[in-house]
């Protein structure tokens, strides 16, 4: 079916109406409030293989069995159903990580083509095909999901359709916004990002850019480079773009990696949730900018009045934080470093002052006292001014 297909005729159902006439919809209504809002669209986004999909895991075991989860303000209240449509990973990894994180199973619904959980739907631009079928199996469930998640969206997206074309990706994304609607359900459609070396997460989202449009709610998930020689693995997720509400700050989990079966030549047996959940202290994008600037500077070559301070200090500490003035230009000018570097260097260092009765100047690091001992430190005059007076 085409889209003029699907396209009502021209004037159906409209009209001119007064404002006090209408009947609004209730407020946003939540799952977890300031992360996942009922009757819209929230895209989590994030590089591929840091392990994002562990978070709507998270949540929907948090939903299944009714548990509250205050990081992400989810109360605790009656169990719902949750609806999968899984492309990347087999259902049964995504059992296995769903028993891990203690979801209740008999309220996980797969929508899938065969019964072991494969066969991907396909969706179009409109009600139609698939998506027609999702909502017509929707209204005839024996209960009302709470959330239902697509994970990875962009598998399921019609090949005719190419979400490059802000408007094709923004057909795309309409009967998802009508079927939360039509649900009251909250629908968690899950990405990746580009892989563009920026901090901006609008840019990291790329081809995908109307899913930032055209979503009410974006989740970000993020690693650390300088996390990846660590022996736990974290990741933090939080909201990088809200329509309804202000952007609370993100959260860092621990990726734990369990046995969960028998390990076999083939198998590790192994799956992975995630666990101690504690506030980042800023927003996503703040956090990912610092992150970027962090590199910069390591990535940074340094000036060369920077190495000249750094040969400084090894030099001066290697002599007790004291050594004679000249002793230390004559040690940077045969290192190659120019008098501007040196001065400078020796400014942002330490001091330099004469080291008593025609005793050679002394360079003296900031954190030292220039005399730790005032009285071996004594001026020479002060030592021979007091011999004097006892021989007279």
């Amino acid at each position: 079916m085409n889209l003029e297909e699907e396209e009502a005729p021209p004037g159906k159902g409209l009209k001119l109406r007064r404002a006090t006439g209408l009947e609004l919809p209730p407020p946003t209504q939540w799952v977890a409030r300031g992360w996942v809002p009922r009757r819209e669209i929230t895209v989590l986004v994030g590089e591929e293989g840091i392990g994002k999909s562990l978070l709507w895991v998270l949540m929907a075991a948090h939903v299944t069995t009714g548990r509250p989860f205050p990081p992400f303000s989810l109360p605790a209240r009656e169990p719902a159903d949750v609806v999968v449509v899984v492309t990347e990973d087999s259902a049964a990894e995504v059992d296995a990580r769903l028993r891990l994180a203690g979801a209740d199973m008999d309220r996980i619904i797969f929508y899938s083509a065969e019964d072991d959980g494969s066969g991907t739907p396909v969706f179009g631009n409109g009600m139609s095909g698939d998506m027609l079928l999702l909502d017509a199996l929707l209204e005839e469930h024996e209960s009302k999901p709470a959330m239902l998640v697509v994970d990875a969206w962009l598998d399921t997206v019609a090949g005719s359709l190419n979400i490059r074309d802000t408007q094709q990706a923004r057909q795309a994304l309409h009967p998802w916004k009508t079927l939360a609607g039509r649900h009251d359900l909250a629908a968690l459609l899950v990405t990746h990002t580009n892989r563009m070396d920026t901090a901006s997460t609008r840019d990291l989202m790329g081809g995908t850019a109307a899913l930032r449009q055209k979503a009410r709610m974006v989740l970000f998930a993020a690693r650390s480079k300088a996390d990846h020689d660590e022996p736990v693995q974290h990741l933090w997720i939080g909201p990088d773009k809200s329509n309804v509400t202000g952007l609370v700050d993100a959260v860092r989990f621990n990726v734990a990696v369990e046995q969960v079966r028998a390990a076999t030549d083939d198998d590790p047996g192994t799956s992975a949730r995630l666990t101690a959940p504690t506030s980042a202290a800023m927003t996503i994008r703040n956090l990912l900018a610092e992150w970027k600037q962090a590199e910069q500077e390591a990535d940074r070559k340094p000036t060369k009045t920077e190495s000249a301070r750094a040969e400084l200090l090894d030099y001066v500490n290697a002599y007790g934080g004291t050594v004679p003035t000249k002793d230390l230009d004559a040690h940077l000018t045969a290192l190659g470093y120019g008098k501007t570097a040196i001065e400078q260097a020796k400014h942002d260092s330490g001091t330099s002052a004469p080291g008593g009765y025609r005793e050679p100047w002394q360079f003296t690091l900031h954190s030292q006292s220039p005399y730790p001992d005032p009285i071996s430190q004594e001026s020479r005059t002060t030592s021979e001014s007091r011999n004097t007076e006892s021989a007279a």
